[in-house]
């Protein structure tokens, strides 16, 4: 089970985590280093999937992150949470806000999506019926899409997968 969460682990901070002035920072100073654990977590996961040749490691490994980056582009449409823990309806942050987690970015780091900002926006400024109706169809049409995108990677990862390595990527959340 330990393996299990720990893959887990992997799999979400395959594609999330990213260099960023702060870490640059930290490993200067002899702290996390976002690329080693990376890494290190790549290591384990080819471990668990028990995968011996480094060609079939590249190959796999192409495609879980296409999986992962699918994955993330998907959470970062299902909502902004920060309205629940702010006052007044401000989400505020400016880009750090984001990033950690808001609106259309990872925990990790991540370019906003625009459509998840704007209809985010309309729903804290209280837009009128009309514009909250076409943000909401907007936002359910870009879910639509990052959802089929991480389909088709899914789908091509399985192709390349044994059934067990496939079994353990459902077990720890990369495939479904």
């Amino acid at each position: 089970m330990k393996k299990l969460a720990l893959l887990a682990a992997a799999a979400l901070a395959l594609g999330g985590l990213t260099s960023t002035s702060t870490a640059q920072e930290q490993r200067q100073k002899g702290g996390w280093n976002p690329e080693e654990m990376r890494a290190r977590m790549a290591e384990r996961m080819r471990e668990l999937l028990d995968v011996k040749s480094e060609d079939e490691w590249k190959l796999i490994y192409a495609r879980i992150e296409k999986v992962t980056e699918a994955q993330r582009e998907a959470r970062a449409l299902n909502g902004d949470m920060r309205l629940l823990f702010s006052r007044s309806g401000e989400t505020g942050g400016g880009e750090q806000g984001r990033t950690r987690g808001g609106t259309g970015g990872s925990p990790f780091g991540g370019t906003p999506n625009p459509e998840a900002e704007a209809f985010s926006k309309a729903v804290t400024n209280k837009a009128p019926t009309d514009e909250l109706k076409q943000r909401m169809a907007k936002m359910r049409e870009a879910r639509k899409a990052a959802e089929a995108n991480y389909d088709k990677a899914a789908d091509d990862l399985r192709q390349v997968l044994t059934v067990r390595q496939e079994a353990t990527l459902v077990a720890v959340g990369l495939l479904k």
